[in-house]
């Protein structure tokens, strides 16, 4: 039996959001899907050669199979936690005793999708 990340680790629910970036009204989320993932929130600094720097202030393990798969990106979005992020890098895991894709490691940035109205 293999033995995968979202079998050892808690398992945390985040929404998925597909961003359309830069129109007329800013950043507009264009879609959401729910699912279940390993979510692992950073501190944001780390100690380089005496120097303080910023370090990707969450980790997300998304399973490969999910249905917005295709749609993962840097600069899509992630809603966990009740806080909203960005997605700024993202690498594959692979179970090196069989070669199978196990899962995407997203690494992501806080960030503010806020929903505004818009009144007359």
């Amino acid at each position: 039996m293999d033995v995968t990340v979202f079998d050892i680790f808690d398992l945390s629910d985040y929404e998925f959001l597909t961003v359309e970036r830069g129109g007329v009204y800013g950043n507009v989320i264009t879609a959401t899907y729910q699912a279940q993932g390993v979510f692992k929130l950073r501190n944001e600094m780390i100690m380089v050669n005496n120097q303080e720097l910023r370090q990707s202030a969450a980790t997300l393990h998304v399973r490969p199979d999910e249905s917005f798969i295709t749609s993962v990106a840097v600069g899509q979005g992630i809603r966990c936690m009740g806080q909203d992020y960005e997605i700024i890098g993202q690498t594959g895991g692979k179970n090196y005793d069989n070669g199978v894709l196990e899962h995407y490691t997203l690494s992501l940035q806080n960030t503010d999708y806020s929903d505004y109205t818009e009144t007359s």
